[in-house]
């Protein structure tokens, strides 16, 4: 009966353990901000722009090519986490590319993408 009540305890601990591992534990909280913190080898905070920061940043992405703002929230999370990079230090070749996959345009528009990103709120 005891090896049973140990064995019940065990497998609760380790159901625990690995619902908080794949939500995403404390590192992937929500901020009171709207911003999310993520692990690493340190945490980053993702920042998210307020209301007139969002309009700026759909607004120059719109005047560089209307399509990469047609889903405006996808719009806004890619640009997140560009933020992240940035803040990071990435390398500026990395950004470079890291926004031309993300929002899907040539390496010659990545520039202004990351001129929007950093110009609006990052």
């Amino acid at each position: 009966m005891r090896r049973a009540a140990i064995a019940v305890s065990g497998l609760v601990i380790t159901a625990g353990a690995v619902t908080m591992w794949a939500a995403g534990g404390d590192d992937a909280s929500p901020g009171t901000d709207g911003t999310r913190t993520v692990g690493g080898g340190e945490q980053h905070v993702i920042p998210s722009p307020e209301a007139g920061q969002r309009e700026l940043l759909l607004s120059d992405l719109r005047a560089l090519n209307p399509a990469l703002a047609g889903d405006e929230d996808r719009a806004v999370e890619d640009a997140r986490w560009l933020c992240v990079d940035i803040r990071r230090g990435q390398p500026e070749d990395a950004l470079l590319e890291e926004a031309s996959q993300r929002f899907r345009v040539t390496w010659e528009q990545a520039p202004r993408v990351l001129d929007a990103v950093r110009g609006s709120f990052c």
